[in-house]
């Protein structure tokens, strides 16, 4: 079986919609029409011949529903398509509800062309994708199951049919358009056709997850094909992000910080602090070239045995600056001038929260981003093998496309209004992470249409004068559209900060369906997200709520469910459900992911709304929360670490531990002390009590004694990274360094040494035996984390087979 859905209109009437006129007299005409219709002996001679009895403005013939059903008949038998007409009926009513037309052409045309098999007249509610969809749904699941259906485009709301293609595609039935106002003739399309270039990988790309795609693009079958010359530059990528977990040089390390400041994840600030001394180094031998003397201030201030953290060193450099000959000597150098500078102080603001696994503030996210820019690394490569550039800065800005109307209720606000008042679509900006992106614009006027072009130069002006950027163009839509030239003009308004595209579904349908194909083209090119806006009521364009689903759920969120899927998985929790925020995937899956990921920071212990439901903490206060989840995330790490063999990215998963491990106590509320002690304030004054406490446990002979060396060498293994403060690339001898450093302190015997861990896996599975001896949660907890971020990953990949079939 197949299904024809033809949304109801004036023109199937063959009124002239483009003689607005009042809305009792356009409502008058339609009735009018609907009586001579439902009298006539032959509809089919007012329908195709324009034979009224009246001298109300008409468009061309045949009546477009008509046509569409003769273009199907002249290749095929029509006993197998079922026609669905879906006709508006709002409550309250609207004078210019269409569900008379549709009611009205479900008895006209049976008799005019081959039999079809059915035709229903469908109400829907309301011009709310919701709401047609859910109309559209019932019938669809009354009926046979459609082999293909197919959609008339060019009359009717446009709300109602970009409502129905949602209905179709959660259905899961293929669907084409038919035009029916073009000069060409009727005829069918794919808006959706194959694209020229592979949206996973530029997706991938653009939010810097090489090894992810490096993996996807290798093997007997990969996944995604990539040409000889994107692998290599995929694979020269990700071998710079592992070098850069090994701290080898400054250009590796500059890699991960743009790792941090793109992505904006809480675990993607790991490195950060060590650029800043890796570069203060590299900047002072270069100013031992003309100053030979030239000391290494950072040790020339520090303690004798090492120490303090960088922040006391820089303390003590500013204190001496005068007083000191040999920092007075280098307070003029680049390098002196490098540790005071914006750029260092942001990295140590992005360091001190990578601690308590805080995303990257904006501000500072800023800061570093435009530092990054400053550096090439592969030259045009990108460009020259068609892939998009990766980002060293955070996007956040919304390159926004619609044809502008000509004004002709006064009353309602425009869409560069709407924008201005509420900003873009929820969506939108829970995908960018910031409440107020900056929005970019290309507003279309059509110059034949009256008001048109000036309306579209009036919003530009307004949204510029509120500190965005938008750009006024003309389009012809009712003549020949060139749709390479239309791709052009929008593309030179892509920029780096372009994080997402939108468009808002106004003007003719010829022009819109361009407008679509070229954005939609734009996205899979730039590995940007695709959002068509949805306005709640188009006919009064009063408020731009939401986005239609059906451009991800024909595939346009497939490289974005891949990506999510890839973070969720490398425990980049805040990237993940970013990804999701712009897909389709049930909004229940996205809202789950983004309480994992505050769970997992110990991030608002205190806020339900934020939190996982149901609750996996074992009492719902902030301590439960907090320190006695911490074994639920040594968990998750953990069973991270079973699918991880790369050396970089398993000290990666050493230094996250050790992390969640201080967010967990520093989270939770003030312990009680004794009476002698005052109690330190802040995070880490928290987490060195508790290191405090278990180094003195550490010194007996107690059954907790070894609890409390594990986690001691967890932290000191954190701190001996490459990416901390230590040299060796190797996260195995890292920890047994670690081991043997402590055992030398705490004076142990044979026996006790050896039971103590030596490489990472044994650490992390030690860790949370640790953890629970020291109360700080339990393991194999039914509804754990581990659970949760189990049962996200089914739901993401179900929804990725469903994309793919």
């Amino acid at each position: 079986m197949r299904l024809l859905v033809h949304t109801a209109g004036e023109a199937d009437l063959l009124l002239d919609n483009r003689d607005v006129g009042d809305i009792t007299t356009r409502a008058a005409r339609v009735r009018d029409r609907c009586e001579q219709l439902t009298n006539a002996t032959d509809p089919e001679d007012p329908l195709n011949n324009n034979a009224w009895n009246d001298d109300h403005p008409s468009g061309p013939a045949p009546s477009p529903l008509l046509g569409a059903l003769r273009t199907l008949a002249s290749t095929d038998d029509l006993n197998d398509l079922d026609v669905v007409i879906l006709g508006t009926s709002q409550s309250p009513a609207d004078p210019l509800d269409t569900l008379p037309i549709a009611q009205t052409l479900a008895l006209a045309p049976t008799g005019t062309v081959k039999p079809v098999h059915s035709i229903t007249a469908l109400a829907v509610p309301g011009l709310s994708e919701a709401l047609i969809a859910h109309a559209l749904t019932g019938h669809l699941e009354q009926a046979s199951r459609y082999e293909q259906a197919l959609l008339t485009w060019g009359t009717g709301a446009t709300a109602v049919g970009l409502g129905a293609l949602t209905a179709l595609s959660q259905h899961g039935v293929p669907w084409q358009l038919i035009l029916t106002s073009t000069d060409s003739g009727y005829r069918r399309i794919d808006p959706l056709g194959r694209l020229d270039t592979d949206p996973v990988a530029a997706v991938l790309v653009r939010w810097r997850l090489f090894a992810a795609l490096d993996i996807l693009a290798s093997g007997e079958r990969p996944a995604i094909d990539l040409t000889t010359t994107q692998r290599d530059l995929i694979r020269d990528a990700a071998a710079r992000h592992r070098a850069g977990l090994e701290a080898r040089d400054c250009p590796s390390l500059r890699a991960l910080l743009a790792d941090a400041v793109v992505r904006r994840d809480g675990t993607a600030s790991l490195t950060v602090r060590r650029y800043i001394t890796s570069r203060y180094e590299e900047l002072l031998a270069t100013d031992r070239h003309t100053h030979p003397d030239a000391r290494d201030l950072l040790r020339h201030v520090a303690n004798p045995r090492g120490g303090p953290p960088l922040g006391a060193l820089l303390g003590r450099i500013t204190e001496r600056a005068t007083t000191d000959p040999v920092i007075s000597a280098a307070t003029g150098l680049p390098s002196y001038r490098w540790l005071f500078s914006d750029e260092a102080e942001a990295l140590r603001s992005i360091g001190n929260g990578s601690h308590n696994l805080r995303q990257p503030g904006h501000r500072d996210a800023a800061i570093v981003g435009a530092y990054l820019t400053g550096y090439q690394t592969d030259g045009t490569g990108w460009r020259d093998a068609r892939l998009p550039e990766p980002p060293t800065a955070p996007a956040h800005s919304v390159l926004t496309v619609w044809l502008a109307g000509n004004r002709s209720d006064q009353h309602t606000a425009t869409i560069g209004q709407l924008l201005l008042q509420q900003g873009p679509p929820a969506a939108i900006t829970d995908h960018l992470g910031v409440d107020q992106p900056t929005i970019r614009a290309v507003i279309f006027g059509t110059p034949s249409d009256t008001g048109s072009l000036t309306q579209a130069a009036t919003d530009a002006q307004e949204l510029t004068a509120a500190g965005h950027h938008a750009t006024p163009h003309p389009l012809d839509a009712f003549t020949g559209i060139d749709p390479d030239a239309v791709h052009d003009t929008i593309s030179r308004h892509l920029t780096a900060d372009t994080a997402a595209l939108l468009l808002i579904p106004t003007g003719v349908k010829p022009a819109l369906l361009t407008l679509l194909q070229a954005t939609r083209r734009l996205a899979a090119q730039h590995g940007i997200p695709l959002f068509v806006g949805q306005l709640a009521t188009p006919a009064a364009a009063t408020t731009l709520t939401d986005v239609y689903l059906w451009p991800a759920l024909t595939g346009g969120d497939l490289p974005l469910l891949v990506a999510a899927r890839e973070a969720l998985n490398n425990l980049e929790l805040d990237v993940a459900w970013r990804l999701l925020a712009a897909s389709a995937i049930d909004t229940h899956v996205t809202d789950q992911a983004r309480r994992l990921a505050a769970a997992f920071a110990s991030r608002t212990p205190h806020r339900d709304d934020q939190w996982p439901h149901p609750d996996p903490a074992p009492t719902p206060d902030r301590t439960g929360r907090t320190r006695h989840m911490a074994v639920q995330r040594l968990e998750l790490l953990d069973a991270a670490l079973t699918h991880i063999t790369e050396p970089a990215e398993r000290m990666r998963i050493l230094v996250l531990a050790a992390d969640t491990l201080e967010a967990s106590i520093a989270a939770a509320p003030n312990q009680t002390v004794p009476a002698s002690r005052s109690p330190r304030r802040g995070a880490g004054a928290k987490y060195q009590e508790f290191r405090e406490n278990l180094g003195r446990i550490a010194r007996l002979r107690s059954r907790d004694a070894h609890a409390a060396r594990i986690l001691l060498i967890l932290n000191h293994a954190r701190d001996h990274t490459p990416i901390t403060h230590g040299a060796h690339g190797n996260p195995d001898t890292v920890v047994a360094d670690a081991t043997d450093h402590l055992t030398a302190a705490w004076s142990l015997g044979p026996t006790e040494k050896a039971a103590l861990p030596r490489d990472v896996a044994t650490l992390l599975r030690h860790a949370i035996a640790a953890a629970t001896a020291q109360k700080l949660g339990q393991p194999n907890q039914p509804g754990n984390l581990l659970t949760l971020h189990q049962r996200i990953d089914q739901h993401i990949a179900a929804a990725i087979a469903r994309r793919q079939r």
